[in-house]
């Protein structure tokens, strides 16, 4: 059972969790609203780790949303004027080309022999970095069916539309534990408690970010090679499209 906002305040405060003022801000494709408020970026990814940990109790996924002035980029694909996403392509296809088994090897190789497995990547959150940013809470049984739910829009000159991030989301948490941290127009964000440990599982999932997101190699670390060896050593992972 979802909580009401009244309800979710009132658990909020015996919880003692700081729950910003909360506004209306849109309506998800399910039909239930989306709710957005405002909080120091400082104090962002404590507040979305104490809502995530309520949310068996309360039915709404927190996300982080970027800057507040900017929040109707994230939510444009909920705007009356925009139909549905793009089809886009299946799951499978999403994180597997040029995922072969000849790549995966190869890669494998490189990583077992030049990359320190054991090392901790640590968290990396684009909200705790910024003096403000926007917290929506979805209705939504699990994270990584928000995207779905919100039409979201920031991968669509890829053609990737909010259902194929969702079928992406979830393949990534049932693998890895993976947990939708943020949404802002063009970035997507997973807190990951379980990233690959070998070199076959680093090396296949480096691949799959690439395919997935080819702007994080191409404009930014600049090779699958350098990102099984930062991105996939991290607790965070991600993305951004251009």
């Amino acid at each position: 059972m979802t909580l009401t906002i009244p309800e979710l305040r009132q658990l909020c405060d015996e919880r003692a969790v700081p729950l910003p003022a909360l506004r209306e801000a849109a309506t998800a494709t399910d039909g239930a609203p989306v709710y957005a408020g405002e909080v120091a970026g400082v104090d962002a990814f404590r507040l979305w780790c104490a809502l995530r940990d309520l949310h068996g109790h309360t039915g709404w996924w927190p996300v982080l949303a970027g800057d507040p002035e900017e929040l109707g980029s994230v939510l444009v694909g909920l705007r009356e004027d925009f139909g549905p996403g793009p089809a886009g392509p299946t799951q499978p296809e999403i994180l597997s080309e040029g995922v072969t088994d000849e790549a995966v090897r190869q890669l494998a190789a490189h990583v077992a022999a030049e990359v320190d497995l054991a090392r901790v990547g640590g968290l990396h959150v684009s909200a705790v970095r910024q003096a403000r940013t926007a917290l929506c809470l979805v209705r939504a049984p699990a994270g990584h069916e928000v995207p779905a739910l919100l039409n979201w829009l920031g991968a669509c000159n890829h053609d990737l539309a909010g259902t194929d991030h969702a079928l992406v989301l979830r393949t990534y948490h049932e693998r890895f534990g993976a947990e939708l941290v943020t949404l802002e127009s063009d970035i997507l964000e997973l807190l990951v408690p379980r990233r690959p440990t070998t070199p076959d599982t680093v090396a296949r999932t480096a691949l799959e970010h690439y395919a997935y997101c080819p702007d994080i190699v191409d404009q930014g670390v600049g090779s699958v090679e350098a990102l099984a060896a930062t991105q996939l050593l991290a607790g965070t992972w991600h993305f951004w499209w251009d």
